[in-house]
């Protein structure tokens, strides 16, 4: 588990039975920035030296992978710092080719999921592109301002380097009750695969009996006089929506599975074809 903004000083401590812990703090030892990353006994880790800047803290162990050394990184950038690609860079490079890094950079940009683009994200942005990074994100906004005149925004991400995007998956989490929504991320050895997002309608629903079954069933006269009748009106007219589309629409490739394949691949079974055929008419007697 990685933790940003621990708040911790030389004179905190902390512990959860069962765990491990490793911790960076503000390199003025004041109470804010910081990160730490908690680690099951069981897992076998070497903690590497912390880095501890003012612009940038993070906490960073290495594990063993299936082929490879891995380092894992918890990150904080407090706001005030607009750091440039040269900072960026010189943390990126105590991590070697194989590492993951997750945290709050406090960096904006639309090559993760935020709304807008800032200095300091247009520099991480420059940094990850140049180097063939890559960035995992949910997506959705991370961070939740308690002042009601800003907004909903996407900080936190995970930068990884020596692993392709096809084996990992992110998800956010909404059990905790930070103002940052967890995000988890699992790294697979074989390629994840999603299922099919699930849909009401496909290019072969039938509109006009869609229309249809809702005109039949809709009722004019349900009550709405009270908080309890418009709560049921509204879930009995969210199911008819969902019951007519489905008897609208047929069901087509039920187990998402593409029929498309590229033109290369398409040559080459065209390819096998052939052959086959040649070789079942040179084995005729």
């Amino acid at each position: 588990m990685l933790i940003i903004e621990t708040h911790f000083t030389s004179k905190s401590h902390f512990s959860i039975a069962g765990y491990n812990n490793c911790l960076t703090n503000h390199p003025h030892n004041k109470a804010h920035g910081g990160t730490a990353i908690l680690i099951k006994s069981q897992i076998a880790y070497a903690e590497q030296l912390c880095y501890a800047k003012p612009e940038l803290q993070a906490t960073i162990i290495q594990v063993q992978g299936l082929h490879r050394n891995i380092k894992i990184a918890s990150t904080s950038c407090p706001p005030r710092h607009n750091l440039k690609v040269i900072h960026f860079d010189s943390f990126f490079q105590t991590l070697g080719s194989y590492f993951i890094v997750g945290g709050d950079f406090n960096s904006k940009h639309t090559l993760w999921g935020s709304r807008l683009i800032t200095s300091k994200g247009r520099e991480l942005a420059t940094l990850i592109q140049t180097k063939n990074y890559s960035v995992l994100s949910a997506g959705t906004p991370t961070y939740w301002p308690n002042d009601s005149r800003k907004i909903p925004d996407l900080l936190d991400v995970f930068i990884i380097s020596g692993f392709s995007v096809s084996y990992a998956d992110i998800q956010p989490s909404y059990d905790l009750s930070s103002d940052h929504t967890p995000i988890i991320t699992t790294l697979c050895t074989t390629p994840m695969t999603k299922k099919p997002t699930s849909r009401l309608h496909n290019s072969r629903t039938d509109w006009h009996r869609c229309k249809s079954e809702i005109s039949n069933q809709v009722n004019g006269e349900w009550k709405l006089k009270t908080r309890e009748d418009i709560d049921a009106a509204v879930t009995k007219f969210t199911n008819i929506l969902k019951q007519a589309a489905h008897l609208a629409t047929p069901a087509t490739n039920p187990h998402g599975i593409s029929t498309y394949l590229p033109s290369k691949i398409k040559c080459l079974v065209a390819f096998k074809r052939k052959a086959r055929a040649n070789m079942a008419e040179n084995s005729c007697p």
